[in-house]
């Protein structure tokens, strides 16, 4: 099977997976077409970073595409659904233990055991602050300022942990500058809108 073949196929279950168990939030921009389309540009950064890292493409790419694929169950693991898929669909033993060891071990604290897993950690971040997710948080705000400004110091508290590398570290050198230049535009951004929230205030007496 090439490549191309590999990842259509992956993708295509993915796609469908999200839609049918995340079909009652279909309409919500947090529903399984936004998550789909995050899986999407996480696996193209796993494929940049992969060359960097002289790791394994495909494995890589396979473990952006589904890493979230259960995101919408809460009684199976994404690592679980993705290895059932993959074992199902014959795929090579040692490459089904290697996506869905990367998808398993994401997130975890210390260091990441595989180069896979460290390029997976750092392709999530990369979207997770990404430009369509501000165009996605703007689609979400509440109307209530009170709200706006509890939604914001949230994300000023995670992007000082993200700093404080308490969501562990950045570990491409690739993903590195890209995080802090991403890093440093939600900042602006959201200490901006929470100027303009006290502007108004201020004005309004």
């Amino acid at each position: 099977m090439s490549s191309l073949d590999l990842f259509g196929k992956i993708s295509s279950f993915v796609e469908t997976h999200l839609l049918e168990t995340g079909k009652e939030q279909v309409a919500s921009p947090m529903g399984p077409r936004s998550v789909f389309e995050h899986s999407l540009r996480v696996s193209f950064w796993c494929w940049r970073l992969a060359l960097e890292m002289h790791a394994d493409v495909s494995t890589c790419v396979a473990a952006g595409l589904l890493h979230d694929v259960s995101y919408f169950e809460s009684a199976v693991s994404s690592a679980e659904t993705a290895r059932n898929f993959m074992e199902k669909e014959m795929f090579k033993r040692e490459f089904v233990a290697a996506v869905a060891h990367a998808i398993e071990n994401r997130g975890q604290h210390g260091k990441p055991k595989t180069v896979e897993t460290k390029i997976l950690e750092d392709a999530n971040k990369l979207d997770e602050f990404g430009y369509l997710k501000l165009l996605l948080f703007a689609k979400t705000t509440p109307d209530s300022f009170t709200q706006l400004e509890g939604e914001i110091n949230s994300l000023l508290m995670e992007i000082e942990k993200l700093e404080k590398s308490e969501h562990g570290e950045t570990w491409t050198s690739m993903a590195k500058p890209r995080m802090q230049a991403q890093i440093g535009l939600y900042r602006n951004f959201l200490k901006g809108l929470l100027e303009e929230i006290e502007n108004t205030r201020t004005t309004m007496g």
